[in-house]
């Protein structure tokens, strides 16, 4: 459980964010009965399998096993902590939270503000730079690669100059000390002890985060000296990882697809021709945080790297990304090894929105790619193309995209389409994956026996957690197991935990939904919690089932204890009167057993 904030303030933060229109901003949902389900936005897949319930304010994928509340769900979709998702949320909904009551947590969030601060003040000092009439070589080589004076202004362009402490002397006038210079990383300490800028003789990128904060920089060299790129350190502000390069522009687009190029340039350049749905990754290999970021902001992901190895290997990384997490991605292939950055300006917008619709599918960029490093020509190397494609192929779940593929490689290659999907056939394997629960469970299955005892000791954990669940549907059923359940004796700790949690709560007359009993669980436990209420705890009789799931945990005690009395008639140092009282204990144990 988290003890940051107030537990009646989270309640406040969730019950002001309704859970459907939260995850309606990320996914499109459609009802189906009481519940509304859609594309889930954690795993790739075809046929909708995530379910939004918005009478119990919770989501479940039964696909990839993902689900919980509103604040589980900007977690996941956001890749943020619990704290950051308190805190956006709070944001959504208006509601002002306190200051931490952690002197440690309240300097932290002071040294970020003043580090936003130093980056707006460097921002700002960069762009006069550029603007200074000593500084003509950075404007002119702007003007070289057809920057507009207006473009520079909209991405915030400036200019780092050559000498060595210019943006330190600057930033110790304004009245910030050597030490957050230092730590904003754009500031480095000197082997005598004296401090340097970091970027000088640059042109200077500032890069923005969604809220439009300057939160770091990249910086580009004039001439052809290495390196080429320096970017910003990771800092309390800016971790490269989770942001995108104008992304803070191309959300705004209006447009249903996201271009992902390179470079700082490439990204301009585009925008400059009005091809403003662009960004750029901060280091070539995409990340599974930027990756969902994109999600959110784009039905469709197109990757035009470079051309070269390193960008080749780039897009294949970024890609199997993307397509795992559930993206709809494509490749723009550039003709001549171009960037996008040459040849926009080469062939202007026209032609680079034709090569974004004539874009490559997953399956079709690896196929193209494949055939690149095999030489087809010859009947050994047919065959081993053929093979590797059968492996892509064997990969698609979706059957009519599948046959698809088949029939068009059938075709190319003069290969009869059965004997191709044979091969395919032969590498499909049983997919391992989450199996969908009954939404009406046969309430005898507790009186089911265990095989083994660890199978036995994962089930009474189960019957705890349901019990928990019950309670959360229906608060009625408090008034039926107050008296017939001891929390104390539960097996797991946490759940232990959360019974104390909620047994008071019922006891101060306050009750419990299925939202609050999934913030308890914390985000271990949330998916758990989600697809038992969801799915296994959906009986026709509640007070039944309840009662099953005590007998069950009565029965796990009892035979716990009749192995430890077995055990302990086995030794051989038992007295006579000792082993006489176990034996009669061992009989009310058996008594016990046989009557539930």
């Amino acid at each position: 459980m988290y003890t940051h904030y107030p537990e009646e303030l989270i309640e406040e933060i969730r019950i002001s964010n309704d859970i459907l229109s939260v995850v309606g901003e990320y996914v499109r949902l459609e009802r189906k009965g009481k519940n509304y389900f859609g594309l889930c936005p954690f795993h790739n897949e075809k046929t909708p399998s995530f379910s939004v319930d918005p009478g119990k304010q919770l989501y479940y994928c039964f696909g990839c096993g993902k689900g919980g509340s509103v604040i589980q769900f900007v977690m996941d979709a956001e890749n943020l902590d619990y704290i950051e998702a308190i805190k956006l949320l709070a944001e959504k909904a208006r509601i002002q939270l306190p200051e931490g009551d952690n002197e440690e947590e309240r300097t932290i969030a002071q040294k970020k503000q003043e580090l936003l601060k130093i980056n707006i003040e460097a921002a700002r000092f960069f762009y006069e730079q550029l603007n200074e009439k000593r500084n003509s070589a950075p404007r002119e080589y702007l003007s070289q690669r057809k920057v507009s004076g207006s473009i520079a202004r909209k991405f915030g362009l400036g200019y780092s100059p050559e000498e060595w402490n210019a943006l330190y002397n600057h930033l110790k006038k304004k009245g910030y000390g050597e030490d957050i210079l230092l730590d904003s990383g754009l500031v480095l300490k000197g082997k005598n002890g004296g401090c340097y800028d970091r970027f000088r003789g640059r042109i200077i990128f500032p890069i923005f985060d969604l809220r439009g904060n300057v939160i770091g920089f990249g910086g580009r060299v004039l001439d052809k000296s290495t390196p080429k790129y320096m970017n910003s350190p990771e800092t309390l502000v800016y971790n490269k990882r989770k942001n995108l390069y104008a992304l803070n522009f191309a959300k705004n687009s209006g447009e249903k697809r996201i271009v992902v190029v390179e470079g700082y340039m490439d990204v301009i350049s585009l925008f400059q021709f009005g091809i403003i749905n662009t960004v750029a990754s901060l280091g070539t290999a995409l990340t599974e945080s930027q990756g969902r970021l994109l999600k959110k902001y784009a039905e469709e992901i197109i990757i035009s790297y470079d051309a070269d190895t390193a960008g080749k290997a780039a897009t294949m990384r970024g890609l199997d990304l993307l397509n795992d997490i559930g993206c709809n991605v494509k490749v723009l292939l550039i003709p001549k090894g171009k960037d996008p950055d040459e040849f926009v300006k080469k062939n202007g917008a026209q032609a680079f929105n034709k090569l974004i619709e004539n874009a490559l599918s997953l399956v079709e960029y690896k196929i193209k790619a494949l055939k690149s490093t095999i030489d087809t020509n010859t009947t050994d190397g047919k065959i081993n193309f053929l093979n590797k494609t059968a492996d892509l192929l064997s990969k698609i779940d979706n059957n009519m995209e599948r046959e698809m593929y088949i029939k068009k490689i059938s075709k190319e290659y003069d290969i009869s389409q059965e004997s191709i999907y044979a091969e395919v056939l032969r590498r499909i394997k049983p997919r391992k994956g989450f199996k969908p629960m009954l939404v009406k469970p046969n309430n005898n299955r507790f009186k089911s026996e265990e095989s083994n005892e660890k199978s036995t000791y994962h089930s009474i954990i189960d019957c705890e957690r349901m019990l928990l669940c019950l309670l959360s549907i229906d608060n009625s059923l408090y008034k039926v197991i107050k008296d017939k359940v001891n929390v104390d004796e539960f097996e797991n700790e946490k759940n232990k935990e959360m019974a104390k949690i909620i047994f008071k709560r019922f006891e101060d007359k306050k009750g419990i939904v299925p939202a609050e009993l999934i913030n308890l669980a914390g985000d271990e436990s949330s998916s758990i919690f989600a697809r038992l209420i969801q799915g296994e705890c959906n009986f026709d009789d509640n007070i039944k089932a309840v009662m099953d799931i005590i007998k069950k945990m009565e029965l796990y005690r009892l035979r716990n204890r009749q192995k430890e009395i077995l055990q302990l008639l086995s030794s051989e140092n038992l007295s006579a009167e000792d082993s006489e009282k176990l034996k009669l204990e061992l009989k009310s144990v058996l008594l016990k057993m046989k009557s539930i």
